[in-house]
């Protein structure tokens, strides 16, 4: 157990005095498939783009095949498979020719629980005896100091029966290993030679006296197998969310995490490391003390350097909810994609789908309550041992003198309850020190909502639950290891209950529907924009502005396009009433048919046909989307004949002559709409506090599903082309061949590139609202960058299927007499960093149909 460090108060840090490494702007690749070289190809273009920062998926050794990178088997080795050392020197060499930085994504929860990883493959081997032992977050004591391995496709009798299990020469040549399938596990070196040797002249597995001997030889292993179907309740150490074969990672212990970052402080030591993303912050014990750690160790690694490392978190803020007080930049940027989407939605719209939905499905839960119902059903299909767990450490640290003797069983129900109806994914006590008010605040509300749905008994053992996670903390103490558990064990929870689960049901329209949203409430106020952009503006300058990510449910521009149904939710309701005529007859449920219809629309390709390939993609994600919502299918117990028949929908839906027209009226309908509510998106992000980030393809249109189409190959030839051909065509041409996405592009490259001219005016420049006024002021954003020596004027529209229908809303019929207020910023020319049009010295209002004349966006720049 590692001795009590210092609170956060109490530090010290080296190089706070120093500004952060610049970020500019990001561009976020995954590498896999990819690698190092394929990376390097693809720079020259970022840097025509205007990006800045390369931001790439995880870079260290991962599992054989991964098609991600975050199952990585060895922290300190830069991945083989990727291109190893060389490949990544030579990407960092190119990005430094090209003048841009390099954004390292680091996965310090966990590891993957795999042979490959020699550390965890050594706790196997030696068990406590390890070296290792102490990297990995397991519950020893609950197995008798045995590791359980969720890996045997049957009960182990089963397996043994069937001869499935024997042992093998190891492939260094000396000792032996079992074999299972296509598994190779250790035996420990101490235990029953003379029983391996005996067992590797067996000819059957199955004959009695082999039989007996392969069952004690696994008796005396450090490890038990056990069918993967009992992982929830028989797994004995902390897996990332309900995944087997990744392990959860100690980082409390000081020497692990000296263990596990050598690599990651041996890159940013080079300035081109503008620093490091961290994923999943909130699966640590205690995440505040990690990156404390991490801070001061960037800071040691590149002592002496004018600037220091960034650290962003991946962390998913709920309503209300604000980044703790964490020594980093900021986030990843789900609370902006958020926001961002939520100004695209009309309100009063968006509450006659959810009421439609609710007719229909005859489901009229809030979304908050299926989060709830679903966290519970979470809790008992996958997380039961660890419930198990942080309950019993809970009874154990109920304090002395308590009136009732705390009931075990109780305390399980009350912990299970508070868990459910927690509203955040976790709180942020530390060892020794109090509640903050916001945690105390949270509590409460998730207990005060819980009390109702226990009985007496149990609403005493919340009381204790209570005050146990409101008691001492001091380190080391059982009443920090419960808190610390239950910390641990929310998260994983709401992730199971709510990303995946209930936003595949959300009850109303799938475009509010995402990571970080608000579904009860998905319209967002200009007000309330700007406001949230204020508050950016103080506390998260450097935080990344998303609009799409890897874990994103659908992509950002089929957000922009579904949220134009809350503009017409009437005539969407005729279209899924006609398109429910022709298909009645099929088996899906009516919450997976407006599922299914809702993807098609959001989805529908603009540049080409919907083809096989295209259908293929949306049966793969119904099957997907099925098994997440849990209610016709699930991954531990798939319903193939139910998704066979969804698949069968989509086919009949597309094939349908009528089922097609009526889709693909619609699509005509809301694509202009759509679009520009992408340009919109792409032009604020740009503009507004934070850095913006751009996922990958995301600079042309990108109709994505969740992963794994999301990580879809990067068409590089595809990106260049249309690229190259933005130079040759006035913007008016660009609109007007829109179906291209190279108007998306050119907002993209005019914008970035502007930012990275005026790199001060965007970092610390002001930030001012513009209001409007005339008959479409509720229809257009704008606001104002300001610094000494440059102004920045942005302006866009939003909820536009009321302004112009199918068409883009630019100039007089759209906007009419609307005007903008400039006030303070009036009496300087103007020149649009988009379409290159002057705008003279004006009076304190300038028209929005001049602004808007050629484009639907506009990005205005004066600088002295």
């Amino acid at each position: 157990m590692p001795q009590r460090e210092p609170a956060l108060s109490e530090r010290d840090p080296e190089g706070a005095d120093r500004a952060p490494r610049p970020l500019g702007s990001t561009y976020r690749l995954q590498l896999n498939g990819l690698g190092f070289a394929g990376a390097a190809d693809i720079v020259p273009f970022l840097a025509d783009l205007g990006v800045e920062t390369l931001y790439v998926s995880p870079i260290a050794r991962a599992r054989q095949g991964s098609g991600h990178g975050y199952d990585v088997v060895d922290p300190n080795v830069i991945d083989p498979a990727l291109g190893g050392r060389a490949g990544y020197d030579g990407l960092l060499d190119t990005l430094g020719r090209h003048g841009m930085g390099l954004l390292i994504d680091i996965v310090p929860n966990h590891m993957a629980a795999s042979v490959e990883n020699v550390m965890f493959a050594d706790v196997l081997r030696r068990g406590r005896r390890s070296p290792y032992a102490a990297v990995f977050d397991i519950a020893w004591d609950a197995a008798d100091n045995a590791v359980v391995l969720p890996v045997l496709d049957a009960p182990l009798s089963v397996v043994l029966d069937a001869g499935r299990i024997r042992l093998l020469r190891s492939k260094a040549g000396s000792g032996y290993e079992l074999g299972y399938d296509d598994l190779r596990l250790p035996l420990d070196p101490a235990e029953d030679v003379d029983i391996a040797a005996d067992l590797a002249d067996a000819d059957d597995m199955k004959e009695p006296v082999a039989r007996r001997q392969l069952e004690l030889l696994l008796s005396h292993q450090h490890y038990r197998m056990v069918d993967w179907r009992s992982a929830a309740h028989a797994v004995n150490y902390r897996r990332f969310f309900d995944i087997n074969d990744l392990i959860g990672v100690r980082q409390e212990d000081p020497e692990v995490f000296a263990l596990t970052h050598q690599l990651v402080l041996e890159l940013a030591a080079d300035p081109r490391v503008v620093g490091v993303r961290v994923d999943h912050i909130d699966g640590l014990r205690d995440p505040a003390q990690y990156l404390v750690r991490l801070r001061d160790a960037l800071d040691r690694a590149t002592a002496g350097q004018r600037n220091r490392p960034v650290i962003l978190v991946e962390k998913i803020l709920e309503h209300d909810e604000t980044l703790p007080a964490w020594p980093v930049e900021g986030t990843t940027g789900y609370e902006f994609a958020a926001l961002m989407t939520g100004l695209l939605i009309d309100p009063a719209g968006a509450a006659a789908m959810a009421a439609a939905a609710a007719r229909a499905t005859g489901d009229d839960r809030s979304f908050r309550q299926r989060g709830v119902d679903a966290k519970r059903r979470m809790i008992d299909a996958l997380f039961p041992a660890r419930l198990g767990y942080v309950s019993t450490r809970i009874t154990r640290a109920v304090p002395l003198g308590t009136p009732s003797r705390p009931n075990p069983a109780d305390i399980s129900v009350a912990v299970q309850e508070l868990c459910a109806q927690l509203d955040v994914y976790r709180t942020y006590r530390r060892p020794g020190e109090r509640l903050s008010v916001a945690d105390r605040r949270r509590l409460e509300e998730a207990a005060a909502a819980a009390r109702p749905e226990l009985s007496d008994r149990e609403g005493i053992a919340l009381d204790q639950v209570m005050a146990v996670l409101r008691g001492s903390t001091d380190w080391g103490a059982i009443g920090w290891e419960a808190v610390a558990g239950w910390q641990q064990l929310t998260p994983a929870i709401t992730a199971k209950g709510v990303e995946d689960t209930a936003l595949y049901t959300p009850g109303t329209l799938l475009a509010a529907a995402d990571v970080g949203s608000q579904p009860d409430r998905p319209a967002v106020t200009l007000e309330e924009f700007h406001a949230q952009m204020r508050r950016r503006f103080e506390s998260s300058r450097l935080g990344l502005s998303a609009l799409s990510t890897h874990d994103s449910k659908r992509s950002h521009d089929v957000r922009c396009r579904l949220a134009v149904l809350s503009e017409l939710p009437d005539q969407w309701e005729v279209a899924v009433a006609a398109l429910d005529e022709r298909t009645q007859a099929d088996a899906p449920d009516a919450a997976d048919r407006r599922y299914l219809y809702e993807t098609l629309v959001g989805t529908w390709p603009v540049d080409r046909p919907a083809d096989d390939h295209y259908l293929s993609r949306v049966q793969d994600h119904l099957v997907k989307a099925a098994r997440e919502a849990k209610r016709n299918s699930s991954w531990l117990q798939p319903d193939e004949s139910y998704e066979a028949a969804l698949q069968a929908l989509a086919a009949r839906v597309m094939s349908d002559s009528e089922c097609r027209s009526r889709l693909e009226a619609v699509v005509a309908e809301i694509a202009v709409a759509g679009a520009t509510n992408s340009l919109t998106s792409v032009l604020l992000r740009a503009t507004a506090p934070g850095v913006p980030d751009i996922y990958q393809s995301d600079d042309l249109w990108l109709l994505a599903m969740v992963d794994p189409d999301n990580r879809r190959p990067f068409d590089l030839a595809h990106h260049v082309s249309a690229l190259d051909a933005c130079e040759a065509e006035d913007p008016r041409a660009l609109l007007s061949s829109w179906r291209d996405g190279r108007v998306k592009q050119s907002v993209v490259r005019a914008a970035l590139q502007a930012r990275r001219r005026l790199r001060e005016l965007f970092k610390e420049g002001r930030y001012l609202p513009i209001t409007a006024t005339g008959p479409a002021a509720k229809h257009v954003v704008s606001f104002a960058r300001v610094d000494e020596s440059a102004t920045a004027i942005v302006v866009a529209p939003r909820l536009s299927w009321a302004l112009a229908r199918d068409r883009f809303p630019v100039g007089q019929e759209a906007w009419q007499e609307t005007r903008l207020q400039l006030l303070s910023l009036a009496g300087r020319p103007f020149v649009d960093a988009l379409t290159q049009t002057q705008h003279p010295a004006s009076d304190t209002t300038i028209a929005v149909a001049d602004v808007l004349s050629d484009l639907p966006v506009a990005l205005l720049l004066s600088t002295t």
